[in-house]
């Protein structure tokens, strides 16, 4: 039953791409499509985004490193104190390593909420460039070339995606 509901799906689909027609009952005339990780990896608001979320990693990674230095310190001097001397200074050393622990779960989650949310404003932009540019030039589909078979080179229209982008943005 499953090889035939694939069966069934791949003629509907191979229907679908002979005898295509618009919603407004036309041929389908005008075609293209895009290479969207293209256009992400080649947008200067990525480059920028991520330059400026390294900029930060690094940020958080001097402080997480300050807040080893401090405990190896503490460990340091654990050796020279005496046995209720060494019970305080652990207690400050687990207090430590804990500031530490939190420190930088809440860095990794800050810093991966930041990235989803510039990764979404970037693919919203792409997807507004991408819907203006097949209006104004005429395009019927613009599909995203992961999901082809097989395309013809002509029909590429990612550089242009990308030259629109990174004219708009202007830093």
């Amino acid at each position: 039953m499953k090889k035939l509901s694939v069966i069934f799906l791949g003629l509907t689909m191979l229907v679908a791409l002979i005898a295509p027609v618009s919603s407004e009952g036309k041929d389908i005339s005008k075609v293209g499509y895009i290479d969207l990780a293209k256009i992400f990896d080649q947008y200067n608001k990525t480059k920028d985004s991520d330059s400026k979320l390294e900029d930060e990693w690094k940020d958080k990674q001097d402080e997480v490193k300050k807040l080893k230095d401090k405990i190896t310190g503490l460990k340091d001097e654990l050796d020279l104190l005496s046995p209720e001397g060494k019970d305080k200074k652990q207690i400050e050393i687990d207090k430590k390593i804990k500031k530490l622990q939190d420190f930088s779960k809440e860095a990794k989650d800050e810093l991966g909420s930041k990235r989803s949310e510039m990764v979404r404003e970037i693919l919203g932009d792409i997807d507004k460039v991408i819907n203006e540019y097949g209006k104004s030039q005429g395009y019927d589909l613009i599909l995203n070339e992961r999901v082809l078979l097989y395309r013809k080179e002509g029909l590429d229209l990612t550089d242009k995606v990308v030259k629109i982008l990174n004219n708009k943005y202007k830093k």
